[in-house]
């Protein structure tokens, strides 16, 4: 993993304890109807499919490293009752920062997956040095599309909206003056509730980011899709001494 992760006592809570080299995430298929989304990568040399695909641990490592546009690092918060603002933010861990496709792989088969957290507890993918806090410098001015998927299809929408975001795939869903900034997902009893955050809330009008989801995703149902800004919730703080508040904890 790269540099940006936690201490080993916290991370060792979020390490998942199955061999990365016969993990059942690399040998998903797409015959449940996600083909859609294969055509979006043909821009890096089906590399995200070639590593998804191999069996072995040491054959991503082998292959010669493909550089992602961007950086993005993976967090993981606890969910805690009642919890103050502080509580949050000392809650909220940095995983790891991937900047191939190759490094992104090892660290996506070497963590717990959203259908291992635990209820009300999140796991996120961010731009590199943007915390998915509401009120981050770089996050305030937007907001997220929040939507719920059932639990069994958990799993395999938060590895393809990984996929898409790694890709630089959401550029063509927003508008020019408009970022996807990252993804998160939190678990919740019957149906986990996903979040995709952008820049500009005043260009979420001009998105089309949940209609190419349900395109990209059918047969999987969106429930109750939606679009917040930041700065419309309740909880969102912004002072010269931020008090943040991660995504969902209203």
């Amino acid at each position: 993993m790269s540099s940006d992760t936690t201490s080993n006592a916290t991370r060792s809570s979020i390490v998942n304890s199955r061999n990365p080299a016969g993990s059942w995430r690399n040998n998903i298929t797409r015959s449940s109807g996600l083909s859609n989304s294969a055509s979006y990568f043909s821009n890096l040399g089906n590399s995200l499919d070639v590593d998804r695909e191999t069996n072995s641990g040491d054959n991503i490592k082998a292959a010669k490293p493909y550089p992602l546009a961007n950086e993005w690092t993976f967090y993981h918060d606890k969910y805690v009752p009642n919890a103050t603002p502080e509580e949050y933010e000392e809650n909220l861990k940095s995983v790891a920062t991937v900047t191939t496709v190759q490094n992104f792989w090892e660290v996506y088969n070497n963590i717990i997956g959203p259908e291992q957290l635990q209820l009300r507890s999140s796991l996120h993918f961010m731009k590199n040095g943007i915390r998915p806090v509401w009120e981050d410098p770089r996050n305030e001015n937007g907001g997220a599309w929040s939507f719920k998927v059932n639990k069994t299809n958990t799993a395999m929408v938060w590895r393809e909206l990984l996929m898409l975001l790694i890709g630089e795939q959401f550029e063509e869903y927003v508008s020019k003056d408009d970022d996807v900034f990252g993804l998160s997902v939190s678990s919740r009893y019957n149906a986990d509730i996903f979040t995709i955050w952008n820049k500009n809330s005043n260009e979420h009008e001009k998105a089309k980011v949940v209609e190419k989801l349900k395109e990209i995703l059918d047969p999987i149902e969106l429930q109750s899709p939606y679009y917040k800004a930041h700065k419309e919730h309740a909880a969102f703080k912004k002072t010269d001494n931020t008090s943040s508040s991660i995504n969902g904890r209203e």
